[in-house]
């Protein structure tokens, strides 16, 4: 039974691109208004909060975005093509079935939740999905998609198996290696108090914003080395 999602996706090199275009368009902003004190400053500040609304919120909805509808079966899935990329023509309809798939990896972040289908071929497909923008069927179907590989692996007919590929906060060296250099840095700071002391606020402010990531990614990495080993 075919099941079809309306799938939103963005372009991540789009995306890049009008931020870092955003970014550099400050410099010439400054320079221009900068001198003229405090009128100038204002000028600056009121760019800079209409360039991150438009870079962050309004412009990517329009140049960055597109929408595909994905067919979903036993055999396979179908990408149409509904709404292509701003000034692109929409590309033609896409088949690939499920012994054409040699692995997949869905990676979840803060901005960006990507599903990369790597073929035999050596084609590899990605499909982004904005978190700003992300009433569409875009869960539903990463979640359909993992049951049918699922029962294609199992299937007796499979020779071959489609392989989920590893995050990179499940490889086992990685994670240990970037958790000895953050019990480096955390003896660097120790050190730091003991040897040179903070006298005040001023001093423990920035220790305190350093130390807040470390913690997150300490815990990050113990989950990672926890679902490493139980695989």
């Amino acid at each position: 039974m075919e099941k079809k999602f309306a799938i939103i996706l963005y372009s991540k090199w789009r995306f890049a691109t009008m931020f870092l275009l955003s970014i550099i368009s400050v410099v010439p902003i400054t320079l221009i208004f900068y001198p003229l004190g405090l009128i100038g400053q204002i000028i600056i500040g009121i760019y800079l909060i209409i360039g991150a609304l438009l870079t962050f919120f309004i412009l990517p909805k329009y140049i960055a975005k597109r929408i595909l509808q994905i067919t979903l079966d036993t055999e396979g899935f179908q990408f149409d093509c509904v709404k292509p990329y701003w000034g692109n023509k929409p590309k033609p309809t896409q088949r690939v079935r499920l012994d054409e798939l040699k692995s997949y990896k869905y990676e979840s972040s803060y901005n960006f939740s990507t599903l990369k289908l790597r073929l035999k071929s050596g084609s590899i497909i990605q499909l982004h999905r904005w978190y700003n923008d992300s009433n569409d069927d875009f869960d539903k179907f990463t979640t359909h998609f993992k049951r049918i590989i699922e029962r294609y692996n199992k299937k007796k007919s499979t020779t071959v198996v489609i392989e989920k590929e590893k995050l990179i906060m499940e490889n086992r060296t990685f994670l240990i290696a970037i958790g000895l250099l953050i019990g480096l840095i955390f003896m660097a700071i120790i050190l730091l108090f003991i040897f040179k002391g903070v006298s005040n606020m001023k001093g423990i402010i920035p220790i305190l914003i350093i130390l807040g990531p470390l913690i997150w990614v300490i815990i990050r990495i113990v989950k990672g080395l926890q679902k490493a080993k139980n695989e």
